[in-house]
């Protein structure tokens, strides 16, 4: 190897470098969509069950 292949090397280096970033941002922008879905999905069905329990409730007891 002379000193020729050295910025070649590095380069291979660099890009591999840039790919795995690029490839971890997109991991974490997946997770993060993936969770807040998650939330919001567990959010709505707290809401839901609240409101059948209050629904239940309220038929219960006469008026």
């Amino acid at each position: 190897m002379d000193r020729s292949d050295e910025p070649s090397a590095f380069a291979w280096i660099m890009s591999g470098t840039v790919a795995v970033v690029v490839a971890g941002g997109l991991g974490k922008f997946l997770l993060d969509r993936r969770h807040a879905r998650a939330a919001q999905e567990a959010e709505a069905a707290a809401a839901t069950a609240a409101d059948e329990a209050e629904q239940a409730e309220s038929e219960g007891h006469p008026s």
